[in-house]
């Protein structure tokens, strides 16, 4: 067990420093903006680039893989949504953000590196999975149901039209397109390309979870129990739970691809969740919270999750 948080406990320690950097005061609120502009845009896909580019590229897909990952996913969303909408008296815009919460990782600037962590380089094939689970499945559709919910521009298939330029124009999306295309090609980065690659994309972890970290440290956890308990079971707890089971006992998927789900699954809610509900004014301050005391508490449950699937 202490190796498994000696693995993890490096990036959830950065967090920590940028929310203590951001209580201090000692970066001006554009920083955050910066930060993942720059982790976003170009550290973290030139870190998928050299991954997937590295892996043969008919190994790196497990179609039952990311049916599971993106099924539970779903299941765990529509759940949240109905329940929401039902029981919780919430409209269709705050049930959407809520059920968004309930699933929806941050793969992006923690999982895709504690993935490389834990798996080496057969974690190609799981991250480029994952990120089209998180951006194509999951985000497309809240980012839809909310469109719709607001009557944003033209017709469902306009909407629609958008989203899908949006997930293909990703710079994720694109980085694994770029890294699949080099694999096919059987062209593996090396010397001067390689190092270029490996020395921008090494910057992409720090910078990513330190932003989160100078994000956190702006939100509050006031007004906001109801929410939290509910939601932060189901993401570090339930779904990372489901997603095992069905791999494992279920359909009886090796070690490997247990643990790269638990890896996915067991990840705290994204901050891209708060960021779409304050764009669509569907109660982000709630969904903060939660943003706020899953990464907390993902520095004990994350370890421990992939402890018990692969300890």
């Amino acid at each position: 067990m202490l190796s498994f948080l000696a693995t993890s406990f490096p990036f959830f320690a950065v967090i920590f420093l940028g929310w203590f950097a951001g209580r201090r005061g000692m970066f001006p609120p554009e920083a955050v903006r910066i930060l993942n502009t720059f982790a976003f845009m170009i550290a973290t896909p030139a870190l998928i680039v050299r991954v997937v580019a590295a892996q043969p590229i008919r190994e790196m897909w497990n179609g039952t893989f990311f049916a599971v990952i993106a099924g539970v996913g779903m299941l765990i969303y529509f759940s949240t949504r109905f329940v929401a909408l039902r029981y919780g008296g919430l409209d269709a815009a705050h049930a959407t953000s809520r059920a968004q919460a309930s699933v929806g990782p941050n793969f992006a600037f923690l999982g895709v590196p504690l993935m490389i962590a834990f798996l080496g380089d057969r974690a190609a094939g799981p991250i480029a999975m994952g990120l089209l689970c998180d951006n194509a499945v999951i985000i497309a559709t809240s980012m839809g149901i909310l469109e719709v919910i607001r009557g944003g521009p033209g017709s469902v298939a306009a909407v629609a039209k958008n989203l899908a330029r949006g997930v293909v124009l990703n710079p994720f999306m694109l980085s694994i397109a770029a890294g699949m295309a080099l694999s096919l090609a059987g062209i593996v980065p090396s010397g001067p390309f390689d190092r270029f690659l490996a020395f921008l994309g090494s910057a992409a972890p720090p910078a990513g979870v330190f932003a989160l970290g100078l994000a956190l440290s702006g939100w509050s956890l006031k007004g906001a129990s109801r929410t939290i308990v509910p939601l932060a079971t189901l993401k570090l707890a339930v779904h990372p739970f489901l997603v095992w089971v069905v791999l494992g006992p279920v359909l009886g998927l090796d070690a490997f691809w247990q643990t790269a789900g638990v890896l996915y699954a067991a990840l705290p809610t994204a901050a891209n969740v708060f960021i779409i509900a304050e764009r669509y004014a569907s109660g982000s301050r709630p969904i903060a919270a939660v943003v706020l005391i899953t990464t907390v508490l993902a520095t004990f449950t994350y370890p421990l999750a992939v402890w018990l699937v692969a300890g």
